[in-house]
């Protein structure tokens, strides 16, 4: 099996991951239309070569526990706020979908920002792309043409199941009415205090 092979059977275990990114790409596709989750599933990719980039260049040793203790309750009170507004904001009567964004001209960098900053938070991704980058290192040595269709299989894997994702979450649009945005909304942000408290609990006894 190639390199390029092996990088995609890794991007395919990715995208099975039930995290704060599949989340928020299903919420914002069905709440804003399809070009914003895409547009989202940029800002998620951009951050994993962030991280790739960190884990490549040797910086991840600066990394130590006690960094990792303060990232990670620092993440988890993050989700825990996001999940609780979701949860517990108050429904208005004449609730409905915004309207599809046809021109993301105003709100790509908010979107952007958005999922970079929500995968780049958790302190876990760090060290899942590090756990990756050691795999790749065992098998193809490093800077090698091998490596790099390693990632490039992985990355493409990963962002075009996002792009899926997003093109089914937002065909539910259609079907959506007051009391499935309501309970939408309750599950999601029921789901992100959950992964919250989950990160603290896993910082606090590493």
């Amino acid at each position: 099996m190639s390199a390029f092979q092996q990088g995609i059977l890794m991007g395919f275990a990715i995208t099975l991951s039930f995290g704060p990114g599949f989340i928020a790409l299903f919420q914002t596709s069905i709440l804003r239309g399809v070009k914003a989750g895409f547009m989202l599933a940029v800002g998620i990719l951009v951050s994993d070569l962030v991280l790739i980039g960190i884990n490549y260049w040797g910086l991840a040793r600066l990394f130590h526990k006690s960094n990792f203790l303060v990232m990670g309750i620092v993440a988890g009170i993050i989700f825990i706020a996001i999940g609780g507004v979701s949860f517990f904001r108050k429904p208005v009567d004449n609730l409905k979908l915004p309207e599809p964004l046809n021109d993301l001209r105003s709100s790509m960098p908010s979107l952007l920002t958005k999922g970079f900053f929500l995968n780049i938070v958790n302190p876990f991704n760090l060290i899942f792309w590090f756990g990756i980058m050691g795999f790749a290192v065992t098998r193809y040595e490093i800077r090698s043409y091998k490596f790099y269709m390693f990632f490039t299989g992985l990355l493409a894997t990963a962002f075009i199941s996002d792009l899926l994702k997003c093109y089914l979450s937002g065909a539910l649009r259609n079907l959506a009415n007051f009391k499935a945005i309501l309970y939408l909304n309750k599950f999601i942000g029921l789901a992100f205090m959950i992964i919250g408290f989950i990160i603290i609990y896993k910082v606090t006894i590493a």
